[in-house]
């Protein structure tokens, strides 16, 4: 029995006294009131309905007596609706339903690389074919790389398909404070009932749920309604679902019973684009900014999207100061000379650091991550690269390179370049990689 109903029931029962000894109101009340239920409490207006539009007016005969109960249970003042169900129905079909999506985040101006690419087919499987396989889609990766653009570009694509389609985007944070609210105002239910007609949820950050009780088990509910009856369900994190801590165990077995891809932070190339296309679309486009200026950028500034977005606007906003219509490397140095930036990898003498740093940037990476003991599938690439550089260049064995990457197994190094020998042979890209790294570092 959910809030609705339990309502309604306190209210009958203590209607039903005073017509006691009315046998004629009594076959009345039990025909039509007791067949009728609460749908709707909003803004101190209670809808009611029933199946049958011509016993309408057989409730409305109560309907003094039933504002003033329900004004008591509810301590407010309560107005009555009645109508049929199909008119309820048809009501709220025609709602006008907030979808909260951004237009301006689609498919074609999210910049696809080797880090994002799974996730964006995925996304874009989703959005063509939305409630059928892959259900639900669960998108994770660090801040600032992507995943909520892919919720947007969802939705949007979905409504270009499909413009009767019922698509809702929101944050945790933003679900939690809906929860909260029915809570306070007894509408559970309504809430509910809301998402139920949802056909693709789009929910961002789904790792501020944690520890939100009532609000994990409204999203629990909500969560199994959608999937039982095909509607599509997109979920972002900032953590992979096995990592999830303080959310329900019932909940993370459900995200891992979808399809999980992950978003690594872009690659050189893949940053370089995903810059070039935000210079792009500026307002001020007409600005020209140097090659070097936006290699530097991206070396410095492309471990995250959105730090390479507000690197880009504090450099226009340098521009505009100085009045420039061409940016070039001095004033660059002068828009983040507050800044811990490097002009050039190639500047600094080969050595087992030089490799190991200048690998780590361009994969946007901490030198930290890479040496680590940390077994993440990002890692491995600018980890092997760097352990068949030093090998390579500096002519080390395959000990002393095991040593400086946390004391790895001499025989760990040794597969890890046969493995890039390998990959050398067969993956244009892969090679492209490493030359592109052999050119920082001036070797090549």
């Amino acid at each position: 029995m959910n809030d609705y109903d339990k309502i309604w029931h306190l209210c009958l029962d203590e209607l039903e006294h005073s017509i006691d000894d009315q046998p004629e109101e009594k076959i009345i009340f039990d025909s039509y009131l007791r067949t009728a239920s609460i749908v709707a409490i909003d803004n101190n207006i209670v809808t009611i309905t029933h199946r049958f539009n011509m016993v309408i007016h057989n409730i409305l005969k109560y309907s003094d007596q039933i504002e003033t109960i329900l004004s008591r249970l509810l301590s407010t003042n309560i107005a009555l609706k009645v109508m049929s169900s199909d008119d309820y129905t048809k009501l709220q079909n025609n709602e006008v339903f907030e979808s909260n999506i951004n237009p301006e985040l689609t498919f074609d101006n999210f910049v696809v690389g080797s880090s994002n690419q799974f996730a964006q087919n995925a996304a874009l499987h989703v959005a063509l074919n939305p409630g059928s396989t892959f259900n639900p889609l669960f998108i994770y990766s660090n801040p600032g790389l992507g995943k909520t653009h892919l919720l947007h570009a969802i939705g949007n694509f979905a409504y270009s398909k499909n413009s009767d389609l019922k698509i809702r985007y929101i944050t945790s944070k933003e679900f939690v404070d809906e929860v909260v609210n029915s809570i306070k105002n007894k509408k559970s239910d309504e809430l509910l009932s809301r998402y139920k007609k949802i056909n693709i949820l789009l929910i961002d950050d789904i790792q501020f749920l944690f520890n939100k009780d009532k609000s994990s088990e409204m999203f629990f509910h909500i969560f199994n309604d959608l999937i039982a009856n095909n509607r599509q369900i997109v979920i972002t994190s900032d953590k992979m679902p096995d990592e999830l801590n303080g959310i329900e165990d019932r909940l993370i077995s459900r995200f891992k019973s979808g399809l999980s891809y992950g978003i690594e932070p872009p690659n050189f190339d893949t940053a370089r684009a995903i810059l070039k296309k935000k210079i792009d679309n500026l307002e001020n486009s007409q600005i020209q900014i140097s090659d070097d200026v936006v290699d530097f950028m991206v070396t410095n500034y492309g471990r995250d999207i959105r730090n390479l977005e507000g690197a880009l606007k504090r450099l226009f906003f340098v521009s505009i100061i100085y009045h420039a219509d061409k940016i070039n490397m001095d004033l660059a140095l002068e828009a983040f000379k507050d800044d811990k930036v490097t002009i050039s990898a190639t500047k600094r003498e080969l050595s087992s650091e030089s490799i190991l740093k200048t690998t780590a940037e361009y994969y946007n990476l901490l030198t930290s991550q890479v040496i680590s003991k940390n077994k993440k599938r990002m890692l491995t690439i600018p980890r092997e690269m760097g352990m068949y550089l030093m090998r390579e260049q500096l002519d080390l064995t395959f000990v002393e390179i095991g040593l400086i990457y946390s004391g790895r197994d001499h025989s760990t190094v040794m597969k890890a370049c046969k493995r890039v020998e390998t990959k050398l042979k067969k993956d244009v890209e892969y090679k492209k990689a490493l030359n592109q790294i052999k050119e920082r570092l001036g070797v090549l």
